[in-house]
């Protein structure tokens, strides 16, 4: 952990858990995961796993983070020598059991649309940089502050390492937040087969 970082909390193996039911909290009205699985049951279940393996393989490979011991938020980076995620890698880091849970609770429906976010991921942002693969606040806590307790710190960090950090979003609503932060649209495409546009957004060196 920098100096930048010290005010969040480390999530690792051990408090793993429950900052993924938080994430699967944040994410369970996500747009996407209401088209691919309308049923909230069955949409509960493959966030639990899908968010199971960003949290996991972020550990091992980047850096995540929760607000305090409350576990108001989480975010997830990944440095870009570890991105993207591979199905190895996955293995590498993630419980057999959470991948077997994608697989059994129909996490093939999302591999069409991970596979064209890889691509124009790769495609817009081929150097060094940092990915915030995802960020998710509880949602009685949400708009209190917390998501700025998340990113400040981080990007701090970031700064000093003289990188760019880039995201994506397809949730039209979240770019004016991402934008008070430095980041900038730099690709807007249609995700192929759904109603969905994706928002690719760069934050240059500062």
């Amino acid at each position: 952990m920098s100096k930048n970082t010290q005010s969040l909390i480390p999530i690792s193996k051990n408090n793993a858990e429950p900052a993924i039911e938080v994430l699967v909290r944040a994410f369970r009205n996500y747009p996407l995961f209401r088209h691919y699985f309308p049923n909230e049951t069955n949409r509960e279940k493959i966030l639990h796993y899908f968010l199971s393996a960003v949290v996991y393989s972020g550990i091992h490979y980047g850096e995540v983070y929760a607000t305090s011991p409350n576990l108001e938020g989480i975010a997830v980076w990944i440095p870009s020598n570890n991105y993207p995620v591979t199905f190895w890698k996955l293995l590498r880091s993630v419980p057999l059991s959470k991948i077997v849970g994608i697989g059994r609770h129909g996490g093939s429906k999302l591999r069409h649309f991970n596979d064209y976010i890889d691509s124009v991921h790769q495609r817009v942002a081929p150097f060094k940089h940092w990915f915030l693969q995802a960020i998710g606040i509880t949602p009685g806590f949400q708009g209190k502050g917390f998501a700025s307790m998340l990113l400040r710190p981080m990007l701090s960090k970031i700064d000093k390492e003289y990188l760019p950090c880039y995201l994506e979003t397809i949730d039209e609503k979240n770019i004016s937040m991402y934008e008070h932060y430095g980041f900038k649209i730099i690709d807007i495409s249609n995700i192929p087969d759904t109603k969905f546009t994706n928002w690719g957004m760069l934050r240059e060196i500062q």
